[in-house]
């Protein structure tokens, strides 16, 4: 049985202005390891590590809404966490996300979604 995932939301240490929409940054959570993305003006928060082969998805291109893995080219939508290649028809392995709220000195915080 696996412990419960805690719930408190996490501090990233991040604001609005430190990320890019040209790549992601890593952040360690106590969900483990994701990356802050900024898509169309909005942070966005999902898994860093690619569910192919852990490749460094935090590392990959980021055009158009979407993230590609640097080590096979897999492509992720980075909203809605699907794959979004031709292969991925096939592929229903979907990127985990974390909520992404602002708090009131403009420090990005993260929690888990509610289910």
């Amino acid at each position: 049985m696996h412990p419960p995932r805690p719930s408190a939301p996490h501090k990233s240490g991040l604001r609005v202005a430190d990320l890019s929409s040209q790549r992601g940054r890593h952040v360690a959570t106590p969900w483990g390891d994701y990356a802050l993305y900024l898509v169309d003006g909005a942070p966005v928060c999902v898994q860093a590590f690619c569910p192919h082969m852990d490749g460094p998805l935090f590392e990959g291109t980021v055009a158009g809404g979407t993230v590609v893995c640097p080590w096979h080219l897999w492509r992720y939508d980075l909203c809605n966490g699907k794959r979004v290649d031709a292969a991925g028809l096939l592929d229903r392995r979907v990127l985990e996300r974390l909520v992404v709220d602002m708090a009131a000195d403009g420090e990005l915080v993260l929690r888990p979604p509610t289910r």
